[in-house]
């Protein structure tokens, strides 16, 4: 794999696909005729209006936003809506305005007289002039943006062979919309499976894939061969459903037939839904700023207690202050959780192959104090400020995912979804009662179908509510040991 990933780009500083970046253009631009809008509607009276003029004025107004924004939506193949080809977004928006222009104004005079119809005219015209030089902005900074792997989507294949070839044409001509494939994917010979197809290599087998995930951004893995192959996609998946990427079947070599609403098309490629990435890249941002603010904030609020704690472990056994371990976190990927010691130093369990249990000779005075408080898992908060885990997510546990004889993976088949965000300092099995040791399989059954049931149901008012509920149920000290 050392040679594979030397043709791996690099994770760019700042990546946007093409359908976060087409939101952004087009809320910007109904923005602006939005601003417009208001500042004709202040201009000609705003609230002193007689009521059925103010309406009109309103209800005109957001017709015709909604109509702009219908009028120029991109179509089924279009993935950057025109603005990858000279022209055609302009174009477009000028045939539109023009339309919208006579309609909205003629029908404004009759409703609103001559007076009103007037005043629509000196906010329409300057939003339609903006509209237009943003657009002219936009298509001359998307090639700048694609050239550069700020805007695109990157793309791995599954599978190789003549099946890989109809997928990988038209995926290259869509280059300059931005679709990169940054390699091949299979396990077969290279007699099946050659290592260069239509100049797109091949990086190794499936089980290398996690490995490109830790070095670059990958926004969509496909994986082509016909839905007949159940067995093998079976497989395959019980392999990928933890990497946090939009998985899609490209249905190849099959006679059966959907209707084009079936599918997630990309470009003219259609394509099935199989796992979706649980978070989209604005909604990831929203996670990751709202952990590292509320992060700071809880650190700098509890410092002094930190302080005291280590002070008081320093002194109630010999040993560190913390205990450092290996634990499974995003995309599977190992990182060092920050605890305090709670055990003996001599008798510290790295592995966590032998779980703490009641009475637990190998805890300190003081560590019980920590345990049955869950004091001694404040120090992850630095592993929330460095991006390792956030502050509400499936909890972390060690590589291997094993207690005593109890192996996670294999007791649950969807184990490895979990890993798909961000692993948290609470989160909501813990809050559910589902805390403390994991002794039998149903156990670990039911922390992950409230794991993957979290992972589902994501949004920040979610995130608090959790939040909200981690203190009482601290203080209850259920299931602590």
């Amino acid at each position: 794999m050392t040679t594979a990933l030397h043709v791996v780009p690099q994770r760019p500083a700042l990546h946007l696909t093409p359908v976060a970046f087409l939101r952004l253009v087009r809320w910007g631009e109904a923005g602006f005729v939005l601003a417009c809008l208001l500042a004709g509607f202040w201009h000609a009276g705003g609230l002193t209006l007689p009521l059925w003029q103010g309406i009109g004025w309103v209800v005109a107004g957001g017709v015709l936003v909604a109509a702009y924004r219908g009028l120029t939506a991109p179509g089924r193949t279009e993935l950057l809506a025109q603005f990858d080809q000279r022209g055609a977004a302009l174009r477009l928006a000028a045939r539109v305005w023009l339309g919208l222009l006579v309609l909205v104004l003629g029908t404004g005079y009759l409703w609103l007289g001559s007076a009103l119809a007037l005043a629509m005219a000196s906010a329409l015209l300057p939003a339609a002039l903006l509209s237009l030089l943003w657009r002219q902005g936009v298509e001359a900074l998307v090639p700048y943006l694609v050239a550069r792997n700020h805007l695109g989507l990157h793309v791995a294949l599954i599978g190789g062979g003549a099946a890989a070839c109809t997928i990988l044409a038209p995926l290259i001509a869509m280059r300059q919309q931005g679709v990169r494939v940054l390699g091949l994917f299979d396990d077969r010979e290279a007699a099946r499976s050659p290592a260069v197809q239509m100049g797109v290599p091949k990086l190794g087998r499936v089980a290398d894939l996690p490995e490109i995930l830790h070095h670059t951004r990958l926004d969509l893995v496909i994986v082509i061969m016909p839905p007949s192959a159940e067995a093998r996609i079976t497989q395959l998946l019980d392999s990928l459903w933890h990497l946090p990427v939009d998985i899609r079947l490209a249905p190849v070599s099959t006679t059966l037939l959907f209707r084009p609403r079936t599918y997630r098309w990309l470009g003219a490629v259609p394509l099935l839904a199989l796992f979706d990435r649980p978070l989209r890249p604005v909604d990831a941002a929203l996670k990751r700023g709202f952990d590292l603010c509320a992060g700071l904030l809880i650190l700098t609020a509890l410092a002094p207690l930190l302080a005291l704690l280590a002070l008081a472990i320093r002194i109630d056994s010999p040993g560190p202050v913390m205990f450092r371990q290996w634990r499974e976190g995003y995309a599977g990927r190992p990182f060092l959780v920050w605890k305090f010691r709670t055990l003996h130093h001599a008798q510290a369990d790295a592995t966590a192959l032998r779980p703490v249990t009641q009475g637990d000779s190998r805890v300190t005075r003081l560590g019980r104090m920590l345990r049955r408080s869950s004091l001694d898992e404040l120090p992850q908060l630095f592993n929330v400020i460095d991006g390792s885990m956030s502050l509400v997510g499936p909890r972390p546990h060690a590589v291997g995912a094993r207690s005593s004889e109890i192996d996670f993976a294999r007791v649950v088949r969807s184990y490895g979804a979990r890993h798909r965000v961000r692993p948290g300092m609470t989160g909501w099995a813990q809050v559910r009662g589902l805390r403390g040791p994991i002794q039998t399989p149903e156990q670990i059954s039911g922390r992950v179908a409230l794991d993957l049931d979290y992972i589902d149901r994501w949004s920040l008012l979610f995130d608090l509510r959790i939040l909200a509920l981690t203190l009482p149920t601290v203080l209850r000290g259920e299931n602590a040991v």
